[in-house]
């Protein structure tokens, strides 16, 4: 599948992977947003704790992943999570109109 630095191996491995990614996010996704709903809580409030949790995950992941962690170490994780986060934003920054136009879409049908 990956070579281990994020490359796969043929595109049937990408293909796999990209299916997979987005199984898993639509069930977190799910618990997340059904979570959210039953608490009734805020847009922005729920924006900022699944922030949070991502951070915190981060950190974490870090901390255990390598032998001896260290406070510069950390920095540079969460520098390449913010950078990480950063592309994301501009990614889904350009497919914009697209969202728009099929959140408008799904509420004219209801």
């Amino acid at each position: 599948m990956s070579d281990g630095n994020g490359a796969f191996e043929d595109d049937d491995d990408l293909e796999a992977f990209r299916e997979e990614y987005e199984e898993h996010r639509e069930a977190l996704f799910q618990l997340m947003t059904d979570y959210a709903d039953e608490k009734q809580l805020d847009d922005g409030l729920f924006a900022a704790l699944v922030l949070d949790i991502a951070v915190s995950t981060r950190m974490l992941g870090y901390a255990y992943s390598v032998e001896k962690p260290s406070v510069a170490g950390l920095r540079l994780e969460l520098d390449r999570f913010a950078k990480d986060a950063a592309e994301h934003v501009r990614e889904v920054k350009a497919g914009a109109e697209e969202f728009i136009a099929e959140v408008k879409a799904n509420r004219d049908a209801e």
